[in-house]
């Protein structure tokens, strides 16, 4: 399954959680991170002690801080990023993204200035 390929964005508890369970079911896995010090950690460590504390993650994920890389060649797209930061992230991808890919939104909550669901946000 490793050459269907999905990214991941957003690396908070979430969607690194996601990310080790999709990598554990064998698909090929890269991990949008935005923090640098976050990314070296999950290089160096896999894991994640600032959102997912005691857990070790698949080590055949792959993590990134570029979102061309994140997205760019992927079958699916998860989106769990913050609602909060989810418009300009989303739209910093747009140039990226492949029109065929499947993109899920797994992040919660609303926009809170347009009070819009982040799915409407990505119509």
């Amino acid at each position: 399954m490793r050459e269907y390929k999905i990214g991941i964005i957003g690396a908070g508890s979430w969607g690194t959680t996601l990310a080790s369970l999709l990598a554990d079911k064998e698909f090929g896995v890269t991990l949008w991170v935005y923090e640098e010090e976050l990314l070296q950690e999950l290089k160096r460590m896999h894991s994640n002690t600032t959102y997912l504390p005691g857990i070790t993650l698949n080590e055949a994920l792959r993590y990134t801080r570029s979102l061309k890389e994140a997205v760019y060649d992927k079958n699916a797209i998860l989106w769990v990023t913050p609602s909060q930061v989810f418009r300009k992230i989303f739209s910093e991808a747009q140039p990226f993204l492949p029109a065929e890919a499947i993109q899920v939104c797994a992040s919660k909550w609303i926009e809170k200035e347009s009070l819009k669901r982040l799915s409407e946000i990505a119509e």
